[in-house]
């Protein structure tokens, strides 16, 4: 499954809106703005010096390359899978560092509306790529004797949703204004259908309006998730409430991440956390047919 996350990868990297100076300034360079002093100011620099000038020739390479990373990952051979995997650990590194700011994790701050406030869930801590390395990592171990795939993809998911739920509880979230602005800012970034906007934004203003009730909605159902994945709870419990909560994110926190606008690199966060959860919970973790175990992730 990771395998056919890169190929769709590879696929939205070809979309017009990658070929385009918008996609520079909105997507790198924002992220890198993201990021501490004084590797912030070095990537600028790199950025601006070597991939601004040829950004058109590069993208043709980065699509290639995640096709490629994906093919090798769904091809049924033990050699094609240990490339794709190494692979794709490299380069979802360097996308988790430079196209999406390490996700928040080192400054925890982000900063819409005249608003900073720490990432969440919600806006798609800790990024997409990050989940990308690990599982690929996890995978590369799993074809060790001994080493366990579902199991370092449960400790993840306990890490992920607790991590998650426990910084909503911080301040910030108990403010209307930082919950308005982290669900109206897939419309106000243009990744939002205009078909879903006038929903979004509604919901948006919904929660403002009862700010305290929905932050404890999300703490609780972010916990009860990471709770289900360390007690082991069966797929029959852990599925719908992980669909039912990652999708409500997907579309009105996110805005379906730009997929239906042509602006998407990938996904976004949360069908690489449902994939996990399913993964984890169905016991559906095969590696190498035949061979010792490594999933359909």
């Amino acid at each position: 499954m990771l395998g056919g996350l890169w190929l769709l990868d590879g696929l939205l990297q070809l979309q017009p809106y990658m070929f385009t100076h918008a996609f520079e300034v909105s997507v790198i360079q924002s992220s890198i703005d993201g990021l501490p002093e004084p590797l912030s100011s070095h990537l600028h620099t790199i950025v601006s010096a070597y991939l601004v000038p040829f950004s058109k020739s590069l993208n043709l390479i980065f699509a290639a390359l995640e096709l490629a990373v994906g093919v090798l990952m769904v091809t049924p051979k033990r050699l094609a899978l240990i490339g794709g995997c190494v692979l794709s650990a490299a380069w979802s590194l360097l996308i988790w560092v430079i196209g999406e700011g390490m996700g928040g994790v080192t400054t925890f701050t982000v900063v819409r509306l005249n608003l900073r406030y720490p990432e969440s869930l919600i806006m798609g801590f800790p990024g997409a790529a990050l989940l990308y390395f690990l599982i690929s990592i996890f995978i590369l171990l799993s074809l060790k004797r001994g080493w366990i795939l579902g199991e370092a993809l449960r400790i993840t998911g306990v890490a992920v949703f607790g991590v998650g739920g426990l910084l909503q509880l911080l301040p910030e979230f108990w403010d209307p204004r930082v919950q308005f602005a982290m669900f109206s800012s897939s419309v106000l970034m243009g990744s939002a259908p205009r078909l879903l906007t006038p929903a979004i934004m509604e919901m948006a203003y919904y929660i403002a309006m009862n700010t305290i009730i929905a932050n404890m909605l999300e703490i609780i159902v972010s916990v009860a998730l990471a709770v289900c994945f360390a007690l082991r709870l069966p797929a029959r419990v852990v599925v719908p409430l992980a669909a039912g909560w990652l999708g409500f994110v997907w579309v009105f926190g996110m805005g379906f991440m730009g997929l239906l606008n042509g602006t998407a690199t990938d996904p976004g966060t949360p069908p690489l956390l449902f994939l996990l959860v399913v993964c984890t919970t169905s016991g559906r973790l095969s590696v190498m047919r035949g061979e010792s175990t490594h999933g359909s992730c």
